[in-house]
Formats: C-alpha cells, structure tokens, sequence
C-alpha cells in the first residue's frame, strides 16, 4: 500500500474574509469604504465587535470583494522618473523627491522599493559602513562629526526619525589627512584600503601632540581600598583614607605632551589615561625626546627640567640624589616607585657620581690585617674614584675592603646588609681586627651603632648598619656607604636606599650583575663601575680557588634526603644549603644536625659552634664557615644563578674545601632550572655530573615523622624503631 493512500486530499484555499463576512456584508462596507484611514479605523471598530476577528486588511479586502473602485487617475512611472529617483535618493529626502516629481510620499516609497533601492544604499558611506571597514566604534565617528573634523551630510527623514549620515571618500580622506591618528591604515586590512582608497593617502607621522584634561585629581581626603578584610562572612573592601594636594589637570588648564602616534598615551603628570586623539592636530616625524616628560614630573615637586638638569624656583641646580631621596621614600608603593626608579636610570640617571678621597681624609690602618697586593689595587681604585662596586670573586676578601674603606676614613658611615647572620659577622669580624669597638642598638629606626677606636682609644668613626628590609628613611648624611651584597639594592623594596647622602659609597657583591630581573645593570649606577667581575686573573693568580663541582642527578626529596645522608657519612663537615624550611626540619630531624633559619637565636653562634649543618636562605651569601669540606646545594630558589654562585662561594672561603655538591632532579637539571648550572659552568669552575644509585631500603623511608624525631644519627635504627636507646634529638646531636 502506497503512502499516498493516506495523506488527506488538499483543501481549496480559502480568501480571508469569506468565511467572517457575507457577501451582503461586503457589500455594506463597501458603499461606506473610501479608502481614508479614518473611514478604515471607523469601519474596524464597527465591525470588530459584530465579527471578533476582524483584521484591517480584512475590511480592505471585504470592500474590494463588495464592488469598490477607486476613483483617483492612477498614474504610471516612467523611465525618467525612476532615473531620477535612482540618483537622488540618497541625496534628497522622499519629500523633496515627491515634491519634485509631483506624487505624494507613498508612491515615492513604494516605487523606491519595487525597483530595488535600499534605505541606505548609494555611493557615500554610512556610519554603519566605516563601523563595518575600520572595527571604530560608530559612537566615535559620530564624535568626530560633532567636533567639526568629519564633514558629513545628513539626509532627513519623517516624523522625527534621526537624519541618516553621509560621508563620502574625500571626506574620510581629509579627515584621516588632518588626524592620521584615528586610523592605523597602513596595516588595514586590504578589502577596506581598496573600498577607502587608503593607498592614496601619505605616510603617517610617528608623534602627535596630546593634551591631559583629567578631573581625576584634586585637593580631598578620599577613602580608596587597600584589600579585602578578613571576615567569617562576607569580605567587604578594607578602606583607608588619603590625601590628595595635587592640583589636576584640568584646573592647570590641561597638560600637553608627546605620545606616540598610535598609543594609548598616559599622563606624565597623574597618570589618568589620555584620549588618543589630538585635539591640537599637532604631529611631527622628530624624536620629541624625553625632556618634557620629565619637566611635567618635576612641576609637580616645584623644580623645573632645563638642559638636562633638575633646577629649583630660583635657577639654581638640585642634585639628583638630594631630591630622589624624597621622591623615593617609604610611603610610595613599592611596585610602582622601581618603575619610576627604573625610568629615570634609563634616562641617564646616575647615584654614583666621581669625587676622589682628598689624601688627607685617607689615614692609617688600624685593623690587624694586612692587604694583598691585589686587595690594595682595589683599595686604591676607590679612593681615586669615591665610588665603586667589588665584583671580585667569593673569597676574595671584599669585606676587607669594606672595612678598610670605613676605618681608614673618619666619620659616620653607613653599613647595609641582607640578613641578621650577615650583620653577626661583620660585627664579629669588626670586634677581632678593630682595637676597640663599641656595640649599641637602636630600636627607632632598628639599626646597630658600632663605634670604632684607634689605638690611643680615639672615635676613628661610627658605622650605622641597617637592613635593605628597613623602611627608615635613610637622611643621613654619611660619609662612606658600603652595601654589601649590593645586588639586592635594585629590588622593589630596598632601591630607595640607594638615595641616602654618601659622600662615598662601595659596593660589594660576586654577583652584582645577574639578578633574574635584568635590575642588575643599574648596580654600576647605583654604587660605581664593576671592578674585578672578569674572575680569570684571580683563578690564575691561585688568589681563588677551582673548586670541583658536582652535579648530582636524584630521582625525587626523598633521594636528596638520602644523598646527604651518605655525604654526612663520609665527610666530618658539611653545610648543608636549602631552600624549604620543611627539607631543613627534616635533615635537622633525620640526621641530628642543626638547622639555622631566621627564627633561629644566636644565629652566629650556633653556626660557629657547629661541625655540620643546614643553613636556610640566610645563608646563602657572605657566611664564611673556615673548617667546611663539603657543601651541598639540597634545593633553591627555582633558577636563580645568584644563588647558585653564592652557595658555592661558601666552600670557596674555607680552608678545607673539596667539592661542592648540587642536587638536582632530571627534570630540574634539564628542563626547569639548568641556568643555576650554566651560571657556575661559564664562571670558570668545572662541572662533573654523577648519576647517584638508590639504595633498595631505607629504613628512614619506613619512619613516620614522630619516630625520626626519637632517632638519633648514632644509635641502630632498627632497635630505635622497638623503642630502644630513645634519646632526645638534642642530645644525640
């Protein structure tokens, strides 16, 4: 049986209005149908409520079907008249048109759109086609029409409908002429450079001028978020309130400067973003150079910027370190105060400035030590130059020329240093060279005051040491700033001390110049020109040693835990550098050595009373440990070549050494952190690489955490774990 057999036969199609009205009915309306819209709105609500369902168009049909005839000449469009209307649509609106051809609105209309003429078709362009061709906003185009640079016309339309915008190619190519920063349109894409005729227009300029109108900024106390707050619910923003004494653009009458021609430009001055657009239409293809930039910012603190240097109301010169000091104080953000910082260093900005040591100023030596022929080279570097930073290598003795840079010149000095063990050993290396010292401490700022004495018993100087961590400001004035392990002087924190007033400085670091950041090329411009950073002379010379260095590869922790173990054993001192907290408290509590952190008290002495042990980040740099034979590099900060060279240089000052130890993973070695290798390879040390085997068991491995904390290095640890020979870790120790 086919399908066709049971699909229902099709019903005639049936005229709307047959079925509600009868012929009579339609002739009823019909003899009161006219044809207005007012006989048809009437003629609707009549019969809408005898026939519910009666539609306009189905009174229009029923008086059609009723025997109405129009009794209006129609009167045809010729060829002439649709030219006309083809040409002039879109110049003209429908009523002029219908004005001139003598027809009413609806003919003109209905006669544009039988013959194929769109609402926004023709030759210019709509705003809606620039959107389309160049992805600008149309809210920004109508902008430009309303600031006079587009000139556009307007066709009008009926019962108050917006006009429709016009702009023609020309009128695009002015425009883009006089403000070729609106529109990349070399690198448009080549549909719209064709459709625009873009090829035609010149070469773009590279700067225009700009001009800052923010609000933004205004004498208040204005409460602005500092974070979330802590809350069991939920966590409003935590407010705080600020002063704010600056002036704002807009009530200096706006801030003029020169951006880039297709940037999105900020404000030197507040730094609210600025509209891209030159309200000027100034532009140029000349490097404006930096000098207005830095004008604008140095209004802010009443100086002016004329012929490369910072002057004051009066003309007179400011120095750059009397005004950056307060310019780059504790109470700016940190993050934003190193931008700042790094800006002015590229600029040309330079801390360390030349002032040689008069020859009276430089007096005798009163430490009990002698420097080396090459320590005195150094030594006399300094004192031609008044600043410089000791690049030398670990064991060099750079710490000795700090000294002798600070007892040899009376006055105040000022002594910066990384971590509270490093502040213990200058002052224990202070207290065995010096005749006579004079240990104080200050809480407000928290600072150490050494006063040092010759041998008559005379003040030879005083020696301020304080942390890079301090937010002191740092007034001063001083007479010689040594900064030790000067690489951590360009972090976000701690540049700011680089403003103190020094008459000299000195910096002294192994590793000034290889900060992961790149901020190590601004040391030189902070504490003076690298000396002695090439290392090959100081090897040769035997002055530094060659330590071998051994490149460990392990399969996890747990294997570095156990490699340690095994040096432990074969070694009577090892030190022990690592970078979690964790792994130290483990090693402490495996092995019985001690560990030494920043929680740690009596740091020094602990680490001095001590064979072997596990030194935290603190004792990455300048920590001599004389009697260490073996120092292992357990785990670090991912790849910081700093640290890699600074935890070799602990084996380099002691007089024992045999060879330096880095553990490292596969994945560590080859993949993730292979820069803290090369750092020691390209130094001039050879580098050996082992594969270290795994024992089958380990009874440490077996142990939970409470039983290796009651197991102690010496005792069996197979009888330990019965319960036999429980001594307490310190004691087994």
């Amino acid at each position: 049986m086919s399908n066709t057999e049971f699909l229902s036969p099709r019903k005639p199609r049936q005229v709307e209005g047959q079925s509600l009205l009868s012929m009579d009915e339609c002739r009823q309306i019909a003899g009161e149908f006219d044809g207005t819209t007012e006989r048809i709105d009437a003629l609707l609500e009549k019969w809408s409520a005898i026939k519910p369902g009666v539609k306009r168009h189905t009174i229009i049909r029923a008086a059609k079907r009723g025997g109405y005839q129009t009794t209006k000449d129609r009167k045809d469009w010729t060829p002439e008249e649709d030219r006309f209307l083809r040409e002039n649509w879109h110049r003209m609106s429908a009523d002029e048109i219908a004005a001139a051809l003598g027809r009413g609105f609806n003919s003109v209309n209905l006669r544009r759109k039988r013959i194929g003429i769109g609402r926004y078709d023709g030759e210019d362009l709509t705003i809606r086609d620039l959107e389309e061709q160049t992805r600008i906003d149309h809210r920004q185009w109508h902008d430009f029409v309303a600031r006079g640079w587009l000139r556009p016309r307007q066709r009008g339309r009926r019962k108050g409908a917006a006009p429709i915008t016009y702009v023609s190619v020309n009128a695009l190519r002015s425009l883009l002429k006089e403000h070729p920063e609106i529109y990349d349109y070399r690198r448009a894409p080549k549909a719209t450079i064709v459709a625009l005729e873009l090829d035609r227009l010149p070469d773009p300029p590279a700067w225009k001028r700009v001009v800052c109108r923010s609000s933004s900024w205004r004498e208040q106390i204005k409460p602005t978020p500092t974070g979330r707050t802590v809350t069991h619910g939920a966590a409003p923003m935590e407010m705080r309130l600020h002063t704010f004494r600056h002036r704002s653009c807009e009530e200096e009458g706006g801030t003029p400067f020169w951006a880039l021609l297709y940037a999105s430009p900020s404000c030197p001055r507040c730094g609210c973003q600025v509209s891209r657009y030159s309200e000027e239409g100034l532009f140029t293809d000349l490097d404006p150079g930096n000098d207005e930039v830095i004008d604008i910012q140095a209004r802010k603190l009443g100086l002016t910027w004329r012929d490369g240097k910072l002057r004051d109301a009066n003309g007179n010169v400011v120095s750059d370190r009397d005004i950056l000091s307060s310019l780059f104080s504790a109470g700016r953000r940190a993050a934003r105060s190193i931008k700042a910082f790094e800006n002015l260093l590229d600029a040309g900005l330079s801390l360390a400035q030349s002032k040689p040591v008069a020859p009276h100023r430089l007096l005798a030596n009163i430490l009990d030590i002698e420097l080396r022929a090459d320590q005195e080279q150094a030594l006399q570097t300094f004192v031609e130059t008044g600043s410089m930073t000791a690049a030398h290598a670990m064991s060099f003795g750079k710490s000795t020329l700090g000294m002798m840079a600070m007892t040899r010149i009376a006055g105040r000095h000022l002594l910066m240093v990384d971590t509270q063990l490093l502040r213990e050993q200058w002052i224990e290396k202070l207290t065995t060279l010096a005749p006579r010292i004079a240990v104080g401490r200050c809480h407000k700022p928290a600072k150490h005051v050494l006063t040092i004495y010759d041998r008559e018993g005379t003040v030879r100087c005083v020696i301020d040491i304080f942390s890079y961590q301090t937010r002191a400001r740092l007034d001063g004035p001083w007479v010689v700033g040594c900064f030790d392990e000067v690489h951590r002087l360009p972090a976000a924190l701690a540049h700011r001390h680089a403003f103190a007033r020094t008459e000299y400085r000195i910096g002294l670091s192994s590793t000034p110049d290889l900060r992961c950041d790149g901020r190590g090329a601004f040391v030189s411009r902070m504490t003076g020109a690298l000396v002695g950073d090439d290392w090959t002379e100081q090897m040769c010379t035997g002055v530094v040693k060659r330590i071998p260095v051994k490149v460990i590869l392990v399969e996890d922790r747990e294997h570095k835990h156990e490699v340690v173990g095994e040096i432990l054993r074969q070694y009577g001192s090892v030190v022990v550098l690592c970078e979690a907290i964790e792994d130290g408290r483990e090693l402490e509590l495996r092995y019985g050595i001690p560990f030494i952190h920043s929680q740690t008290k009596h740091k020094l002495k602990v680490l001095r009373a001590a064979r072997s042990m596990v030194l935290s980040r603190i004792g990455d740099t300048g920590i001599s440990v004389p009697h260490c034979e073996v120092t292992v590099d357990h785990s670090g900060l991912f790849g910081s070549r700093i640290q890699s060279l600074q935890r070799l240089g602990r084996l380099m000052h002691s007089d024992r050494a045999r060879f330096h130890c880095v553990l490292m993973t596969r994945v560590e070695r080859y993949e993730r952190f292979a820069g803290r290798v090369e750092a020691i390879r390209k130094k001039g040390f050879e580098v050996v690489e082992e594969v270290a085997a795994r024992k089958e068991a380990s009874v440490q491995r077996l142990l939970s955490p409470a039983l290796q904390a009651r197991v102690s290095a010496q005792e069996n640890p197979y009888l330990s774990m019965l319960g036999w020979l429980k001594d307490s870790l310190s004691r087994a120790a």
